[in-house]
């Protein structure tokens, strides 16, 4: 009796010991920018985004997403946005590695909660310290993500020549969907 119930007691321990551990991915996450000017908006799409969350502790949070995944409607938009701009072939990636900062506050009711994720974005090879905010909720055993963010191409050293600048905004806003399952 006394080896079962130690047994019992183990068995337990490690079970919540695996779910504060369990990692949750993503390799189709919906990420879109936009940016308006007077002259012309733009905007372009991926569905490509690959994340990872680490449900232990500290709320770990990792994103990548390929640079020429990314879609415009006009097929000359995306040729200067990977060329001229964001250099796709030297800078492949845009990536953010950092934590949900209110990760333990978290509850998996199914209700949207607002979080704040702290970490280093990274944009045409330039990393930025970055907090962004964002909302989370819990569903069907899956996390689901959603924010809204504002890049400045200066802080990522993107280069827009003069002769188009009243034709790309400074900041450009991003939207960040995705639902990330049990690894």
């Amino acid at each position: 009796m006394k080896n079962t119930l130690t047994f019992l007691v183990l068995l337990l321990c490690s079970a919540v010991s695996t779910l504060d551990a369990q990692q949750f991915i993503s390799r189709a996450g919906h990420v879109r920018f936009f940016s308006s000017t007077p002259l012309e908006d733009i905007e372009a799409e991926t569905v490509q985004m690959s994340a990872i969350l680490d449900a232990g502790k500290n709320g770990g949070f990792a994103f990548q997403i390929p640079i020429l995944t990314f879609h415009f409607d006009k097929a000359l938009m995306e040729e200067h946005f990977n060329e001229s701009y964001l250099e796709s072939e030297k800078h492949p990636r845009a990536t953010f590695e950092g934590a949900i900062l209110n990760w333990e506050d978290l509850n998996p009711t199914g209700d949207w909660q607002d979080v704040v994720a702290s970490g280093n974005l990274n944009v045409h090879g330039v990393s930025q310290t970055r907090t962004i905010q964002g909302q989370m909720q819990f569903n069907a055993g899956s996390w689901e993500i959603r924010a809204q963010f504002d890049v400045l191409t200066a802080d990522h050293e993107i280069r827009i020549p003069k002769m188009v600048r009243n034709q790309i905004a400074e900041s450009i806003t991003v939207y960040v969907d995705a639902v990330l399952t049990p690894r």
